[in-house]
């Protein structure tokens, strides 16, 4: 485990147990991907470089494959622990935990909180909260670009967030699309994720979410 406890490595820490506590067969919200599809997936984007740039580019998808399916053959629980460590002294990961995992590690942890289908939104202090609002500032504007009017974001607590506005409408106008909730939910809602208490005004069909 990472030496200093930010949230990033708390949240480590709380998905790991939870992955142990409902074994390898358990559904997530990735579609398509039980809970050890999930600890392979985080194991291999931190710990093998060619696996995680195929992540990012399509083009090298096979090397994912490949890393994936040996992975695989290895048992559950040590893939877990083995990812629920933290990356090792001389990984560079390791002192970029914060800000490469903050996003990853939260919207997991709630992939497999809510793979169950049951939505229970956690509270969180001031200082979590304002950590998940500079995400989803840095974040929203790239994942809602191709909206077909301003999309904005309106986090509980926390200055509103204008984004796809490719023609400077106002967004107290009529012509956007409004999206509420505490920020963590928002921030599960901008990646994708539909098991999350948001709340849209505004026509849902004007709203494009892409994935990076």
């Amino acid at each position: 485990m990472l030496g200093c406890m930010t949230f990033s490595s708390a949240e480590r820490r709380r998905l790991a147990d939870l992955f142990l506590e409902l074994g390898p067969d358990a559904p997530t919200l990735c579609e398509g991907w039980t809970t050890k599809d999930l600890a392979v997936h985080l194991l291999l984007r931190e710990t093998n470089p060619m696996a995680a740039a195929g992540i990012i580019a399509p083009a090298a998808q096979g090397l994912v494959d490949k890393a994936t399916r040996k992975e695989e053959q290895r048992d559950y629980a040590d893939i877990v622990r083995d990812w629920g460590e933290g990356p090792g002294r001389f990984n560079p990961v390791r002192y970029i935990d914060p800000v490469m995992n903050t996003a990853e590690h939260f919207i997991h942890h709630e992939d497999v909180r809510r793979g169950g289908g049951v939505v229970e939104p956690r509270d969180f202090s001031a200082a979590v909260n304002g950590q998940l609002y500079k995400t989803l500032k840095m974040i929203a504007p790239r994942m809602l670009a191709k909206s077909a009017v301003p999309v904005i974001l309106l986090p509980t607590d926390q200055p509103r967030i204008v984004t796809a506005d490719k023609r400077g409408v106002s967004p107290d106008g009529d012509a956007v699309v409004r999206v509420s909730g505490d920020v963590g939910e928002l921030l599960l809602w901008v990646y994708g994720r539909e098991a999350v208490e948001v709340t849209v005004d505004g026509n849902p069909e004007d709203i494009h979410r892409s994935s990076l």
